[in-house]
């Protein structure tokens, strides 16, 4: 008599994903079994995490405020790209080792220290606000170290690096307006000086009897008009200095860079309390979801 052979089964054939829901069910039921496990676990880590951070020591941090300001063409009559402009430029030159080296020394703070504690951030609008277009935003420059007065002065330090460094186009441009000023403050003195001249000589003439009719006649003509002729240079020498006066000003106040707030440092904790709890509340609830997957095997083998 045949024996009839039953067909094996593939490998090919075996249901993954059955194992795995049933896998999955297995370890979900054990969870729910024991679902104060992941509960407490949630507790101790927050509570631990709470503790940890208000345990971990008083630092002092530091921030400075800048504005970067907004450089414009020389006619002023549009913006014009460059360091100041650019997001990343007070990031890079904070965190540049020459100059780290350099506020280190200046400062006293130790440099492996200052390394580890600079940042720079933009300075966001209070909320329910948007920023507005075409502004430009402020940035925060702080140090965080374990000494008040070397990192206040380590932030400042640092602050007035990266304003030196984004400075040099307005810089020229302030000096150039302000050479203008001068140019034209000069002349306008000129100009008063020979009109004091001029003013004489007419009033000589005019009292001058030796003089013929028409002799006094045209000299009083000449120098009228060449008091007219300065007159008309004053003015348009005065209207030159009010506009470089204006763009002077502008260049100044709205396109030159700035320390807005320089630092001053506040104690606070070594580690955020919100961040220590909420990674202390995650870790405790994977090791309590652990615990109450592994409860019932680990029972079973030590019963």
């Amino acid at each position: 008599m045949a024996v009839t052979e039953r067909p094996r089964t593939r490998p090919e054939e075996i249901d993954f994903d059955a194992e795995q829901e049933v896998e999955f069910r297995r370890y979900w039921n054990a969870i729910a079994a024991r679902w104060w496990l992941p509960l407490l676990g949630l507790a101790l880590g927050i509570l631990g995490g709470y503790a940890l951070a208000l345990g971990g020591g008083d630092v002092y941090r530091a921030e400075a405020t800048l504005y970067l300001g907004q450089p414009f063409s020389p006619s002023g009559g549009a913006p014009v790209p460059g360091l100041a402009t650019n997001p990343s430029t007070v990031n890079e030159i904070v965190r540049s080792e020459n100059v780290l080296q350099d506020v280190a020394d200046r400062s006293g703070m130790n440099l492996s220290n200052l390394r580890a504690n600079v940042s720079s951030r933009q300075v966001s609008p209070p909320a329910g606000r948007r920023a507005v277009a075409g502004t430009t935003p402020l940035i925060e420059v702080s140090v965080t170290g374990q000494n008040a007065r070397t990192a206040t002065r380590a932030a400042n330090l640092l602050a007035q690096e990266v304003v030196d460094d984004v400075s040099p186009y307005v810089e020229a441009k302030i000096t150039a307006i302000r050479g203008r000023i001068d140019a034209h403050e000069r002349e306008l003195a000129e100009s008063e000086r020979r009109l004091d001249v001029v003013q004489r000589e007419l009033d000589a003439v005019l009292q001058d009897q030796g003089l013929s009719g028409t002799d006094r006649l045209v000299a009083v003509t000449n120098l009228n008009a060449q008091i007219g002729s300065l007159v008309e240079r004053r003015g348009l020498v005065n209207q030159d200095l009010l506009e470089a006066e204006e763009e002077l000003a502008l260049a100044e106040n709205v396109e030159a860079p700035s320390i807005v707030e320089r630092a001053a440092a506040q104690k606070t904790t070594a580690r955020s309390v919100g961040r220590s709890v909420v990674v202390g509340g995650l870790i405790g609830l994977i090791l309590g979801t652990l615990a109450a997957i592994l409860w019932e095997p680990a029972r079973r083998r030590f019963a």
